[in-house]
Order: structure tokens, then C-alpha cells, then sequence
């Protein structure tokens, strides 16, 4: 009841200073003292206007005003709004904080959804290849394929039970994928796509995690549009949905080295109707002249592959500590 009262009133705070804001702000370093964490030191390359805080046993948070992001544990965690400032103190929306941030660095609840059941959806397929590399001509479909059956066998190698919703080159409609995993009773949904980026941009890279966008917030591609709130069935998981996104999004960011292109937010088809967690995997860019090639590297993909079954499993280990 204490913390309660505490961030209650660290609400009402900084709802006074600002005025009768749609969604009100809350002061982030009192509001994540409540949930265990402490101020750090600065380290080397912290900007000015920069807060880190940190405890044993919980991620680190580093926030910076004006950014739409946060770092938790160095990796980009996209928020509903900019980071804010006053009275020289960092807020952050109340959207966010519970959406976001509570997820991030709470306790998870006692209910928690299982994890042994997985089913991997290989994007595109068939008449769809999706992302082409430009000179070497290789496709997304054959790229999502690929990793997802060295994914497979590295899952099962742990001791997972692993289904694909698709083993060959075929199309498979999109709205038919997610029922898929309600058929299988999966525990949880993990669709493998690559990126690509606007006509004759050969540049864009990075590896990006897709969660279902939570009731009350913006996906992070319609930022600019309302908040969407509608109540998806894949939204009784938003708490799992963004564990498991940022368990697999930081194993693929130190083991590949690719530029952090955030954990993400969107209603895609493949998410919105699903009985189970489950996120969508952006590996990189098919068109980038660099990082297509090494797509099309086996190599990488094997790579690619080992990072995410690591994800999945510390997200399982979360599931199982008590």
C-alpha cells in the first residue's frame, strides 16, 4: 500500500505542474524507486540530460528527454510519447509507465501462460516472396524458411515441441496464421520475417521485435495517428507478449552486432488474434546492399536462428524463477 501511496502522489506532482494533460505525466525516477530501482552512476557517453537507474536482479533503465525510447538492459524499448522534463527531473506518460516500464521491471504475476508448445510462422510464401535483394536476387520467403527451420531444430535440441505453419514453399493467408497456433494449443507464436527498405534504398539496417500494440496505446508505425482502443483477444498477454519480444530482441543484438531498430509496436494480422504470447521478428534488411548479403549467408542465419532459440529460453527460465 506504501509504494501505492508513494506513486500516487508522484502522479499528482507532476499532473499539478502540468496542467490538465490528456494522459498525466509521472516523475520516472520516483515512479521506478517503487519498483526497487536506484539512481546509478553516469557512465562514459551518457548525454547530458540522461537518468540510469539500476538495482540487482532488475534491468538497468536509461532515459534521456525528448527521446521516444527508452534502454533497458542497452536496448531500445519504443514508449507512446517523448521522454519529458521538468523541474529537472525526466517524466514519463502513465500509458507508458504501465505499459512499458512495469512490464519491464516488476514481477511478473503468479498466472503465467506456459512456453514448452511453440509454433514458428515463416513469413511470405508461394506467389509472395516478400523482400528481394536487388543483385543476389534472394528472397525473404526462402530466408524466413530457412531460419525458421534452424530454429527448430536448435528449440528442439532444448526440449521444446515445435510446429511451423508452413515446412515448404507455400502461400499461407495471413489471417489464417494466427488460428494456427489456437488449433496447435501452441504457448507461444513466433513470426520470422526481414525487413526491406523504400524503393532503391540500399542502406537501412537493423534488427527489429514486433509485440502486439496494447490496448490505449499507438503502434509505433501510426505514431502520428489516434491511440488505437480496441481490445484484441492477443492483448490478454500484452505483459508476456513484451517479456518475450525483449528477451529474444537483446539475444539478437549481441549476437549479431546489428543496429537496435527497437522493440516495436503494430496490430499486424498475424499477432492481434492469438491465444498466446507472441511477437514478430524483423532480422534485418533483404534489400540492404550489406546486410541483405549476409542474410543470404548461411552462416548468419544460423546465427540469427541460435540468438533467437536463446531468447525464447531465457524468456522460458523467466516464466519457470519463482
Amino acid at each position: 500500500m506504501g509504494r501505492l501511496v508513494a506513486l500516487a502522489s508522484c502522479l499528482l506532482v507532476a499532473a499539478a505542474d502540468l496542467g490538465a494533460a490528456a494522459t498525466p505525466d509521472i516523475f520516472l525516477g520516483d515512479s521506478l524507486r517503487q519498483l526497487g530501482l536506484a539512481p546509478a552512476a553516469r557512465v562514459a557517453g551518457d548525454p547530458p540530460a540522461a537518468e540510469r537507474h539500476a538495482a540487482k536482479g532488475l534491468p538497468t533503465f536509461v532515459a534521456e528527454a525528448n527521446k521516444d525510447y527508452l534502454l533497458v538492459e542497452g536496448v531500445k524499448v519504443y514508449l507512446d510519447d517523448p521522454i519529458g522534463q521538468l523541474r529537472g527531473k525526466l517524466t514519463v506518460t502513465r500509458i507508458d509507465y504501465d505499459k512499458v516500464i512495469v512490464p519491464l521491471a516488476w514481477r511478473l504475476p503468479a498466472a503465467r501462460p506456459g512456453s514448452q508448445r511453440i509454433l514458428l510462422d515463416p513469413g511470405h510464401g508461394g506467389k509472395d516472396p516478400g523482400k528481394v535483394h536487388a543483385t543476389l536476387n534472394y528472397t525473404e520467403k526462402a530466408a524466413t524458411l530457412d531460419t525458421a527451420v534452424r530454429l527448430k531444430l536448435l528449440l528442439e535440441k532444448r526440449g521444446f515441441e515445435v510446429l511451423l505453419t508452413r515446412d515448404k514453399d507455400v502461400a499461407i493467408d495471413l489471417d489464417d496464421r494466427a488460428p494456427m497456433a489456437t488449433k496447435a494449443k501452441a504457448d507461444l507464436f513466433v513470426s520470422l520475417h526481414y525487413n526491406g527498405g523504400a524503393a532503391g534504398d540500399t542502406t537501412s539496417a537493423g534488427i527489429e521485435t514486433y509485440c502486439l500494440t496494447p490496448t490505449g496505446q499507438h503502434s509505433t508505425n501510426k505514431a502520428a495517428g489516434r491511440a488505437d482502443l480496441t481490445a484484441e483477444p492477443g492483448n490478454r498477454f500484452d505483459l508476456f507478449n513484451l517479456q518475450l519480444a525483449f528477451n529474444v530482441q537483446r539475444q539478437l543484438l549481441a549476437q549479431t552486432g546489428a543496429e537496435d531498430r527497437g522493440i516495436r509496436r503494430a496490430r499486424f494480422a498475424v499477432l492481434r488474434t492469438l491465444t498466446c504470447p507472441g511477437i514478430l521478428i524483423e532480422g534485418g534488411f533483404v534489400s540492404s546492399r550489406v546486410e541483405g548479403a549476409q542474410i543470404a549467408n548461411a552462416a548468419y542465419r544460423q546465427k540469427l536462428a541460435q540468438a533467437i532459440a536463446d531468447g525464447i529460453a531465457d524468456y522460458a527460465r523467466l516464466l519457470r524463477a519463482k
